[in-house]
């Protein structure tokens, strides 16, 4: 009986001593650097834009940020990398859609994106646009869908592998307009792009900042952007919600976030999302964004944990009544 009363006594003492550590841990981060890591190589990808949200950070949290890039298997060695980590915030991992995508087409990929991590924040999201080869005879998307629901075999819309962005784009697309376009992979933009312009394909799903490089060019035009508003840029460009496509999952076009390992602390995950959130106001910052194509987001940890799990569900959902398999 005394045996087991010292157990239960120490292991009281033990719980009282753990729980004010944590909280001094959470009060004090961070104490040192912390990391970001990023599956796109320097310079590709949303790269820019976590270079913006890394300084913001740097700035308001007192501790140099460092950006780690790490490419390959389809993001699976950046996640892996975080989820190995210990979960006590020092170790960030900076997403965009592949994130919750990449899972559901990679039979191999290893990771969870709901269970194995902790969301922080929704950091930005980038337009899309859809631009058409002019050869295709249509003057804006609603005449677009109408030749596509006639002759579907005739209109092509190039990508850039499945469980990409721009295959996203077009999946999204095709499911609110109800047609089926044929959907031919490429190796990059750039060349479904040069295809667009040569009437080979009659169009893409592409970055804004591709569509606003190419906006005049009498051989492509830019039919439609995602997005709430019209795109300062492209003033006469109206959203897909004005000509009535929902574009489900890809309302805002790309996004990026921020997530931890699971079992981060609270307090933790709630100071960097506070500090995340801060940038919003800065002009800067903003104008950073702006400049790369993108705009700041921000919200609470739990939006963003909901938001990712109806990605997650919509792009579940999609993929497998596209007929998509694992690979």
């Amino acid at each position: 009986m005394l045996a087991r009363r010292m157990l239960a006594k120490a292991a009281l003492l033990l719980m009282l001593g753990v729980v004010p550590a944590a909280a001094d841990d959470a009060a004090n981060f961070p104490t040192r650097p912390i990391k970001i890591v990023v599956a796109f190589p320097p310079g590709g990808g949303p790269d820019p834009l976590v270079r913006i949200v890394a300084a913001g950070l740097e700035k308001r949290l007192g501790q140099p940020v460092i950006i780690e890039n790490m490419p390959g298997a389809s993001g699976s060695l950046a996640a892996r990398n975080v989820i190995r980590s210990a979960p006590d915030g020092y170790t960030l991992l900076f997403t965009d859609m592949s994130f919750v995508v990449a899972p559901l087409v990679n039979e191999n990929y290893g990771v969870d994106p709901l269970k194995d991590f902790k969301p922080i924040g929704w950091a930005a999201a980038a337009p899309f646009t859809f631009i058409m080869s002019t050869t295709v005879p249509a003057a804006n998307v609603a005449e677009f869908v109408k030749l596509a629901k006639a002759d579907p075999e005739k209109i092509i819309i190039g990508h850039t592998g499945v469980g990409t962005t721009p295959y996203l784009g077009a999946l999204a697309f095709a499911t609110s307009a109800d047609i089926k376009p044929r959907m031919v992979p490429y190796r990059g933009s750039a060349d479904a792009t040069s295809n667009a312009m040569t009437g080979i394909i009659s169009g893409l799903f592409s970055a804004a900042s591709t569509a606003i490089g190419v906006q005049g060019n009498d051989k492509v035009r830019v039919m439609g952007v995602t997005g709430e508003t019209r795109l300062p840029q492209l003033p006469n460009v109206p959203t897909f919600a004005e000509s009535n496509i929902k574009m489900p999952g890809f309302e805002y076009g790309a996004w990026f976030g921020l997530v931890a390992a699971a079992g981060t602390p609270d307090a933790i995950v709630d100071k960097i999302n506070a500090k995340l959130n801060d940038m919003k106001d800065d002009q800067e910052t903003k104008a950073r964004f702006a400049a790369s194509g993108a705009e700041f987001k921000g919200g609470s940890a739990a939006q963003f944990r909901d938001f990712l799990a109806e990605q997650n569900s919509v792009w579940r959902s999609a993929l497998q009544k596209e007929g998509v398999k694992l690979q």
